[in-house]
């Protein structure tokens, strides 16, 4: 009694250890999923405008420096990083840097000496920065010559009597806006007038403006209505008419450039983050949808699709509000999976509707794409069984249920043989694909070995991958058989004796039957023939 306390104790000691490890099988797995989640985050490189420096009022003829901060925002690195800013026309620069490796969220800094041609217009230039780099995508695969291209604004100053400057540089194709222009004269002037011309961009109302005397330092502000008619960087003149303190007549072109977009809307779908979907449970789905236009989006709503096998847990619609350019809102539902959903990808639309700038509603539909997955559960169980004692032989039926959400293919069955019993036929059969909540049986022969009465287990070994997935997975089971004592087997299972002598007695039995059938059927016959001549004889001698 005490051998078998110490080793019901023991016993129970070793489940809560078993239990403690795979509690922190679980979590460590947990981790490192959320590790590799974490650093399959795609290399990114940007122009970091907030740390890029350029010299200030540089003017036709100026030499400065220019230190570009090249940075990656993703959290994998880049590799053979190369820098190239080529000139332009008014600005001279034509360098290239070979950076090297960026490590994730690092940044490299490069710095060149750039000059300004003594023609150069005055106003707004761009200067290209072109990084090519080799990168690493979502998969972690890698992804060589990848090329992104920044626009760097740059600012000319004028050297002249008059400086100009655009109070703000970013229009809109089609999109009339009022340009206002600061000015300063160096010397000062007098009856000073100022004429707007451009090619790309139409000038509403009149284009000229009379300013009059100005004196030495002095500033003046000019406003004009303006169209531009094509995007990219639009150059604008500007004729300035004046008498020096001279009284000669002169005149001065200025030039303005400006930054004119393109003013629209274009949604964009940047991230779709949710958990696990498995069949029969609700899951959190957050849709990072970001205005990748110049323009704002008004009273925007948004409107998922669903339909079976998913369900919108109160309300499958949200308002969101206006949306700036560049603003990325998250959207978030609660959805129910249907239990009878397959485990497959699925594809969702999703309709954005929203006001553009002329009050016009607009709508269009984008698609995300969700997964629901789920796992296969592979049991077993004893069907079927002839009755067993110690070194007979039966035969045994093993039913496989797939209780799991997901399907499996290539399921193979295997009864393995144990010191107990021995498999006299084929321990080995294939089942082939076995779909969720189906079952499969099969029949095995067996010996059982000199064994004591009571419970043996079956040792079945079960292979299969996911229908979706080549992973292997082998599962060990068992079902457990039962062996009766020879008095049992006796009473529950007749003797090969006793099945004879059963036999016999049935086949005298059924002899006995015919013997009694044939007797009544002579004596049937001879009766009738007997009568037959009675008669004849009878009525002759009548």
């Amino acid at each position: 009694m005490k051998t078998r306390k110490l080793y019901k104790e023991f016993k129970e000691l070793i489940l809560v250890l078993m239990g403690f490890v795979l509690i922190c099988m679980v979590n460590v797995a947990a981790d490192v999923a959320t590790t590799q989640a974490t650093t399959l985050t795609p290399t990114n490189l940007i122009l970091d405008y907030d740390s890029t420096y350029i010299d200030s009022n540089l003017r036709p003829g100026d030499s400065g420096v220019l230190q570009v901060v090249i940075k990656n925002t993703g959290l994998q690195p880049a590799e053979d990083v190369r820098v190239y800013i080529p000139g332009t026309a008014d600005v001279s620069v034509n360098k290239r840097w070979d950076v090297g490796r960026i490590e994730p969220l690092g940044s490299k800094a490069v710095s060149t000496t750039i000059s300004i041609s003594k023609n150069a217009y005055i106003g707004l230039h761009t200067l290209q920065i072109r990084i090519t780099y080799d990168g690493y995508d979502a998969e972690g695969d890698r992804e060589n010559d990848q090329l992104t291209v920044w626009e760097l604004p740059l600012r000319v100053y004028g050297a002249a009597n008059f400086q100009i400057e655009a109070e703000k540089a970013i229009f809109y194709k089609g999109v009339t806006d009022k340009l206002v222009l600061k000015g300063t004269t160096k010397d000062g002037a007098r009856d000073v007038s100022a004429s707007l011309s451009s090619s790309c961009a139409s000038i509403i109302g009149s284009a000229k403006s009379y300013i009059g005397d100005l004196g030495k330092g002095g500033d003046f502000k000019l406003e004009y209505l303006i169209q531009p008619n094509q995007p990219g960087i639009c150059s604008l003149s500007l004729l300035m008419e004046y008498s020096d303190v001279s009284g000669n007549a002169m005149t001065e072109t200025l030039s303005v450039g400006i930054d004119v977009q393109r003013y629209d809307v274009d949604f964009k779908i940047i991230d779709v983050v949710y958990k696990s979907l498995t069949p029969g449970n609700t899951t959190e789905l957050t849709i990072k949808l970001s205005n990748m236009g110049s323009a704002v989006a008004d009273d925007v709503s948004v409107t998922l699709d669903l339909t079976d096998p998913f369900t919108a847990i109160k309300s499958s619609e949200r308002y969101i509000g206006d949306i700036k350019s560049h603003e990325t809102k998250d959207i978030e539902f609660k959805i129910l999976v249907d239990a009878t959903a397959d485990i497959k990808a699925y594809e969702i639309p999703l309709s954005i509707e929203y006001f553009d700038s002329s009050g016009t509603k607009r709508e269009i539909t984008k698609d995300i794409g969700i997964q629901v997955t789920g796992k296969p559960e592979i049991k077993v169980t004893l069907e079927e069984a002839d009755f067993f004692t110690s070194g007979s032989k039966g035969k045994v039926t093993i039913n496989v249920i797939n209780k799991g959400f997901a399907d499996v293919k290539f399921l193979n069955l295997k009864l393995l043989s144990t010191e107990q019993y021995d498999v006299l036929s084929s321990s080995e059969t294939y089942i082939g694909n076995l779909d969720s909540d189906d079952t499969d049986s099969e029949e095995f022969e067996i010996q059982i070995k000199q064994v004591p009465p009571g419970r043996i287990p079956l040792k079945i070994e079960v292979s299969y991958k996911e229908k979706n997935s080549n992973v292997d997975h082998v599962d060990s089971m068992d079902v457990w058989l039962n062996v009766l004592s020879k008095e049992e087997y006796a009473q529950k299972k007749p003797t090969n004796g006793m099945v004879s002598l059963l036999i016999t007695a049935i086949g005298a039995l059924i002899g006995i039957i015919i013997l009694i059938l044939v007797i009544w059927f002579v004596y049937k016959l001879l009766t009738s023939l007997t009568g037959y001549l009675d008669r004849r004889l009878f009525k002759r001698r009548g």
